[in-house]
């Protein structure tokens, strides 16, 4: 135990203390920080006035009209706000002035479901014909309504007509959890890869630096490995407890100033339920994977080496994120339940499944077990590599030949 407790408070030290875990860290805790921050930054940028609407002058500014008919004049010059500066006597003079380009567009109105629209040069964004055709078409359905006894706002009425509807949801509501959730799942995958190369390098650089042999004379196998792991996954977890304490007090903070959407996406996925699936499988899986990486840290006998030898780690994780992501469109297919007892893909795919359906409780039994089994048994299986590693320099060794002959020279 005191071997342990050595190797753990110095691995432990060694990362902690590391310029780029220390600034990586604060700058996600401040960035995670800022975030929930955002309304309040705005709301001082608003100094506490409303913004007036700004009117729309798409057919008012640098617009003329003539009225071919002139009964038509007062309807539209009233719908559209015009002046004096907008109207033409005749389309001669709406003609001359377009062309020397005083006007961007010139309309002469024949009646309201027929126009014609004058131009000198037309760009990709000119949509004022757009715009008066929609004006246009509005009154005169107002005027064909207004013959047959009816309004605008009665039409509007029928068409905005509510249907009332009750929701009520048994189980979990997959739109508020699955971006949150889904967003946790890349935290383990980031910080899985990070920290599974970090440890398996340390061992590679005792074995290379012939470090290995001072330090397996003086301390026992188990107490390098699980130390090394240990500190690994403390200092993981201290990191993500840092950023999630930034995410609180921030939470705590603005909560009365945040979206709505964004407070029923919080409360709706971190039920304490939730909370608890996803540390479970992130903890143990992390660390499984962990162990996987230190004992193929010990198949090597130089650093260059550790990238190839880590390979097959990485391809069954990405497996494991591609499970994780079909998760996200089929949570309760076969393929998810089966892909979820798995130990190498359930630290990504139970939490996520947890938080978009209703998860059976046998089949969190089963799943945990499994997971904890492998870990338990990876961890025996990392303890007896290293130990034959200290003896075996030279080519880099497959892992499954590592463990033929680390079980076989434990024998």
């Amino acid at each position: 135990m005191r071997n342990f407790n050595i190797v753990f408070g110095y691995e432990l030290k060694n990362q902690l203390k590391k310029k780029s875990v220390l600034v990586t860290t604060a700058l996600i805790m401040v960035l995670v920080f800022a975030l929930f921050n955002i309304p309040r930054i705005m709301n001082l940028f608003d100094n506490g006035k409303t913004a007036e609407p700004k009117q729309d002058t798409t057919l008012t500014q640098d617009v003329g009209y003539f009225f071919a008919d002139p009964a038509l004049e007062p309807e539209i010059t009233k719908a559209l706000q015009l002046t004096d500066n907008n109207l033409y006597a005749s389309k001669d003079s709406l003609t001359k002035d377009v062309q020397d380009k005083k006007l961007k567009v010139g309309f002469v109105i024949h009646s309201l479901t027929d126009f014609e629209s004058l131009w000198q040069d037309k760009d990709l964004e000119s949509n004022q014909a757009t715009a008066l055709n929609g004006v246009l078409k509005s009154l005169f359905m107002s005027d064909k309504l207004s013959e047959m006894n009816l309004t605008m706002a009665d039409i509007s009425n029928l068409q905005n007509t509510q249907v009332n509807e009750k929701e009520t949801i048994m189980g979990k509501n997959s739109t508020n959890n699955i971006i949150l959730a889904f967003g946790l799942l890349l935290i383990v995958y980031i910080f899985v890869l990070i920290y599974g190369q970090v440890t398996s390098t340390i061992i590679a650089r005792e074995k290379d630096s012939k470090t290995m042999e001072l330090l397996i004379a003086s301390c026992k196998p188990s107490a390098l490995i699980l130390g090394k792991v240990a500190a690994s996954a403390v200092s993981a977890m201290v990191q993500i407890g840092g950023i999630a304490l930034a995410a609180f007090i921030g939470y705590q903070m603005n909560k009365h100033l945040l979206p709505p959407f964004l407070i029923a996406m919080l409360s709706g996925t971190l039920t304490r339920s939730y909370i608890l699936t996803y540390l479970f499988y992130s903890i143990v899986g992390y660390i499984m994977y962990l162990f996987l990486y230190a004992a193929l840290g010990s198949t090597v006998s130089k650093v260059e080496d550790v990238s190839s030898a880590t390979g097959f780690i990485q391809f069954i994780f990405i497996a494991g994120y591609i499970s994780a992501s079909f998760v996200m469109n089929m949570p309760s297919s076969s393929l998810s339940v089966i892909t979820g007892f798995i130990p190498f893909t359930s630290l990504m795919v139970m939490p996520l499944r947890s938080a978009l359906v209703t998860v059976p409780f046998w089949q969190h039994l089963v799943s945990g077990s499994l997971l904890l089994l492998t870990t338990v048994f990876l961890a025996f299986l990392s303890i007896k590599i290293y130990r034959w590693g200290t003896l075996n320099y030279g080519n880099k060794t497959g892992f499954f030949h590592a463990i033929k002959m680390a079980l076989k020279s434990g024998k």
